[in-house]
């Protein structure tokens, strides 16, 4: 181990243990998100409303980044949002109670902002061990926490020390956005603007092999009946190469479907593509997760991977429709292909009724 390791361990990696706290009386709480995906995000949502219920009353203050931060601004329970830097650790230092530390391996540099903020309580969750860094060796929390196998991300603090004190809400990813924002939303859609239902296409996730087949995503949308296709516009969300998925998928398409490209967008203007939808059609991604913060109606589409499921299905809300389509290939894989689709037709259907059905 290098000399710079040993000198952390020895100046950051140790705190008496302050096994005594009073988890009746929380004022302030900091949290170390997991990470700063769009599914982190949302998922810590889930968290800070949990705590606003267990503590209404107390401040509660997030890490952020460039990537997280418009869906943390979406959350009106956040009273503080910290740049994480070195320099906003020491400024806070020892001004908080509880530092939740989500993160799930440990390295230097988060070592070494715990020691320098000095919560009066660390918590830890599910860390993994690195080369020179464990759970042995890094004595820097006061409460070990690891979730149960395969537990749902959202689902950290149900089974956390916080549930031997207090009964913990289920988790609840809502977010909502201004009506003027949804409003402005109303761009996104102009092309279809005869159309009232609106469905978001999101086939395509951060990594290029998530992807649903243009193929199998026609043979969806051929499912449409056609009583209700006249008022129904599909709108595919713009990132790498949809340009080319689109032509695609207009050409195994039936002709009276509308089909259009969302303009390019920021974080912030994509949740609200996101909420001024009525649907959204999604492989396994940040737009699941966003969809189901923003309660719309969902067709996620999951490779036949059970892990993977168990941590991350839609954690939808229970009044909101919600199907998960899962692969037919063996587990596990992580192939996003080769779906049925007689269900998920039959699913998309039902809510184009219930949208007539619904009208004055």
């Amino acid at each position: 181990m290098s000399l710079f390791k040993n000198l952390i361990l020895r100046v950051f990696a140790n705190k008496k243990p302050n096994v005594n706290f009073n988890f009746k009386n929380v004022s302030s709480v900091l949290i170390r998100p997991m990470g700063h995906s769009v599914g982190d995000t949302v998922a810590h949502i889930a968290y800070i409303r949990q705590l606003k219920t267990l503590y209404p009353h107390c401040k509660i203050g997030v890490f952020t980044n460039a990537r997280s931060l418009p869906i943390y601004q979406c959350c009106r329970l956040i009273d503080v949002l910290l740049d994480d830097s070195f320099t906003t650790c020491l400024k806070n230092r020892k001004k908080w109670q509880v530092h939740l530390d989500f993160y799930e391996t440990y390295n230097s540099t988060h070592i070494i902002k715990t020691g320098l903020l000095a919560p009066d309580i660390n918590i830890i969750f599910g860390k993994g061990n690195k080369k020179y860094y464990n759970a042995d060796n890094v004595k820097n929390y006061d409460f070990h926490c690891p979730p149960p196998p395969n537990a749902h991300i959202a689902t950290y603090l149900t089974t956390s020390i916080f549930n031997q004190y207090f009964p913990v809400s289920e988790p609840d990813v809502s977010l909502e956005l201004s009506a003027q924002t949804l409003r402005e939303a109303d761009a996104y859609w102009l092309n279809g603007h005869d159309k009232k239902y609106r469905i978001l296409l999101a086939p395509q996730g951060s990594e290029e092999s998530r992807c649903i087949p243009a193929s199998e995503l026609a043979g969806l949308l051929n499912g449409c009946d056609p009583k209700h296709i006249a008022q129904v516009q599909f709108v595919l969300c713009n990132t790498r190469n949809s340009q080319a998925y689109l032509e695609e998928l207009k050409s195994l398409c039936r002709k009276d479907i509308c089909l259009n490209l969302s303009p390019e967008t920021s974080l912030s203007q994509y949740l609200s593509l996101v909420a001024s939808s009525d649907m959204a059609i999604c492989v396994d991604s940040g737009t699941v997760h966003l969809a189901c913060a923003f309660k719309k109606p969902l067709l996620g589409f999951y490779a036949n991977n059970p892990a993977n499921i168990s941590k991350w299905y839609p954690m939808h809300h229970k009044d909101v429709p919600s199907l998960m389509v899962v692969s037919d290939l063996p587990a596990p894989s992580k192939e996003t292909r080769h779906f049925p689709l007689a269900e998920a037709i039959t699913w998309m259907n039902a809510r184009f009724q219930e949208s007539e059905a619904a009208k004055p």
